[in-house]
Formats: structure tokens, C-alpha cells, sequence
């Protein structure tokens, strides 16, 4: 469990260093943002180029580290704890790859963002879909709909189904940033919007068979 919290915050410093070595190697003007064909299209001084996404991540971590102090059901955190801790991290090392993928465009390294964003975004889904099963009822992390917040068994019930659910959209993004295709596209917005209306759907009809739902 510690070391799960040491390499967070391990990769959060290893973005700022990475930033600072990288400072006198890049352009005073860097790109940012790319459009889904990998062409640069938004741009930005390198004070915030470099700096933003370190920034961002370290927020996204000190706010994670926060809500199970402010949970009005805190207690159950303890029960998936290390869910958290590796959800905490996978974010994390979510934050620190597309990190990486803007340092080496801003160093004029050939880098086709588009056919290594959405992987990875792919991937941080299928690592939060193999915790989902873990996670006890709480007001801020999962599938949080009006009937798993209301029932316990609603609740237990969707996060078993997304862990599924999860896993499968990951793929289907991963395989449409590998595809690169207009059907590839199609199928991950589809497996992504059945995926999403299937688990709150899911979540109702077993909250209105749950007799002690609130």
C-alpha cells in the first residue's frame, strides 16, 4: 500500500524533472493539442506547455487524496483500499504517458498523438474495469447513479457488471486509436454509449428489486 503511494507521487516529481531537463531543449512555443488525423492544431508558450499537465496531475492526486476524508461514507474506503491506491496510480501514470507523448513532440521527436492517446486512454480504462468489482459504496468514485447511491445492492450488482463493461470499452478504444478507421471509431462510440446507458439501466432495475433501497 505505501509503495502503491510512493510511486505516485514518485511520477508526479519524475514530470516535474522531466520538465525541467527538458527546458532548454524546446522551442519557446510548443503544441498542446491535436486534432483526431494527429495534426497539431493548438499551441502554447512553453512555461504552459511544460508545466500543465505536471500541474493538473498533482491536483487529480491531492483531490483523490482528499474525498475519502470529506465521504460521508468514508468507512468503506478501507475495505478497497488498495483498489484505490491503484486507480490512484493508473490515473496517474495516465497523466504522466500523455506527459511524456507532449515532451518528446515539443523536442521534435515524430510522435502520431492520435495513434497513442487513445490507447492509453483504452488502457486506463481497462485497469479501472479490473477494480471495479472492488469498490464499496462511496458518494465520489464508480458508477454513481441516484439508485447505486440509494442501494447497496444496486450498487454491488453495477460494479460487478462494469467491470466488464469498462474492460470492453477500453478495447474498443484501444482499438480504434490502433485502427485508425472510421468503423473502428464507430464501434468504440457505440460500445462506450451501451456500455454507459446498459449500467444505469442496470442500476435501476436492481435498485427497484432491492426492498430496503432509500
Amino acid at each position: 500500500m505505501k509503495l502503491l503511494i510512493l510511486l505516485q507521487w514518485t511520477i508526479v516529481a519524475a514530470m516535474f524533472i522531466a520538465a525541467a531537463v527538458a527546458w532548454p531543449f524546446v522551442p519557446e512555443t510548443i503544441a498542446v493539442h491535436w486534432s483526431l488525423k494527429g495534426q497539431a492544431d493548438g499551441y502554447a508558450n512553453k512555461l504552459i506547455g511544460l508545466l500543465v499537465i505536471p500541474l493538473v496531475a498533482t491536483l487529480v492526486l491531492l483531490g483523490l487524496e482528499l474525498l475519502p476524508r470529506i465521504d460521508p461514507r468514508r468507512a468503506n474506503y478501507a475495505s478497497f483500499r488498495s483498489a484505490y491506491a491503484i486507480a490512484k496510480l493508473a490515473i496517474v501514470a495516465f497523466f504522466a504517458a500523455v506527459d511524456a507523448v507532449l515532451l518528446a513532440s515539443a523536442l521534435g521527436r515524430l510522435v502520431n498523438v492520435s495513434l497513442v492517446i487513445a490507447p492509453l486512454v483504452g488502457a486506463l480504462l481497462i485497469v479501472l474495469g479490473a477494480i471495479m468489482g472492488q469498490l464499496q459504496p462511496n458518494w465520489f468514485i464508480g458508477v454513481r447513479t441516484p439508485w447505486t447511491l440509494s442501494s447497496d445492492r444496486s450498487w454491488i450488482a453495477t460494479h460487478r457488471a462494469a467491470r466488464w463493461v469498462f474492460v470492453a470499452m477500453g478495447l474498443a478504444i484501444v482499438l480504434a486509436g490502433l485502427e485508425q478507421t472510421s468503423w473502428s471509431l464507430y464501434l468504440a462510440v457505440t460500445v462506450c454509449l451501451l456500455g454507459i446507458i446498459g449500467l444505469v439501466a442496470y442500476s435501476f432495475v436492481v435498485w427497484r428489486e432491492d426492498p430496503q433501497h432509500r
